[in-house]
């Protein structure tokens, strides 16, 4: 547990004390970039190929901010989602719903209170989109993804890993 306190906190410094340079990009960077107010812990990175996701990084964390990066090579134009499941919900109860990666899950907003997400996601120069989410609630999350088919067929989602915001325990 200290060394993943050890982990979060070098992160949080390197976070804070790192500089973005403009770079070649698809996207150009916003007129903003975080602030060091701002600053959250890049935790994992999120990358989708069409059919499924992986997500890299820590699974156990304390409240606190947090960002990952999603690496998008598919023709989807996926978004990034991370929610916490309600009580008795669990990621494998997310999966056995939906049937198949990609399929459509009734009721969903039922399972989740989703992760707040200030401000908007933004470019890295070396590629993928940074989203930072808020995560003060204890409990077991999921990091997923999801893509309209069409303007009226309902939304494709892939629910990619779970993770776990744990507060830490006393001394």
């Amino acid at each position: 547990m200290k060394k993943l306190l050890v982990l979060l906190i070098a992160s949080f410094l390197v976070a804070t004390c790192a500089t973005i340079k403009p770079g070649p990009s698809s996207t150009p960077l916003p007129p903003t970039v975080p602030s060091q107010e701002d600053a959250a812990i890049e935790v994992g990175e999120v990358i989708f190929d069409g059919t499924e996701c992986t997500v890299s990084g820590l699974t156990e964390l304390l409240p606190g901010r947090y960002s990952y990066v999603l690496v998008d090579l598919s023709d989807d134009n996926a978004n990034l989602f991370v929610g916490r499941l309600t009580e008795g919900k669990t990621f494998q109860d997310m999966l056995d719903l939906q049937g198949e990666p990609g399929g459509y899950v009734p009721f969903i907003d039922d399972s989740y209170v989703w992760a707040v997400e200030p401000g908007i996601a933004w470019q890295k120069p070396d590629g993928g989109e940074v989203h930072t989410y808020i995560l003060t609630e204890e409990g077991e999350y999921t990091v997923g993804l999801w893509s309209w088919v069409t303007v009226t067929t309902p939304e494709k989602i892939w629910f990619c890993a779970p993770i776990w915001v744990k507060v830490a325990p006393s001394d």
